[in-house]
């Protein structure tokens, strides 16, 4: 069976329209204070990001690295479109991945520290959520999934440095 954008929306917890309803948006910030990750990610939220591009992207913008990678997260929402691996999971892992560097195979220091920040990402996940979107209750919290995993990344991105 195919599903075109709107009817997936709809059966998936990447509801935006749920978000777009619930009155969303970014809160406003005095001249020269920096947005957080989660203000960012919710903000990306009403703008028709997903769960993975939206925190993909909200942790580019705090890391100053290019947003050009938001697109290798596109497909990720809505669960890899399968109501499989949450989104905001496998959007944090990309995030983490980011972070640590590894841009060569060899790179073993960059590799490690992304493995063991992997490893603790999801430990944390899989204490608050369900991996899978289909086993995340409906509708799904999708204010406050996006909000802990941004801040939990930002707390890790911060304490790693």
């Amino acid at each position: 069976m195919s599903l075109d954008r709107r009817d997936f929306l709809g059966m998936t917890c990447s509801c935006l329209g749920l978000l777009a309803a619930s009155g969303l948006s970014a809160e406003s910030l005095s001249e020269g204070e920096e947005k957080s990750m989660a203000d960012m990610t919710l903000q990306h939220l009403t703008q028709g990001y997903w769960s993975a591009d939206s925190l993909l992207l909200s942790a580019a913008k705090h890391l100053k690295k290019s947003e050009d990678y938001v697109q290798l997260a596109v497909g990720f929402g809505g669960g890899i479109q399968q109501k499989d691996l949450c989104g905001f999971l496998t959007g944090g892992v990309m995030a983490i991945g980011l972070f640590a560097g590894a841009t060569r195979g060899n790179d073993k220091p960059a590799r490690q520290k992304c493995h063991k920040l992997t490893k603790e990402y999801m430990a944390w996940w899989k204490e608050r959520h369900a991996l899978k979107c289909k086993d995340i209750g409906q509708p799904c919290d999708y204010k406050s999934m996006a909000k802990e995993a941004s801040d939990f990344l930002q707390s890790m991105f911060g304490e790693k440095s």
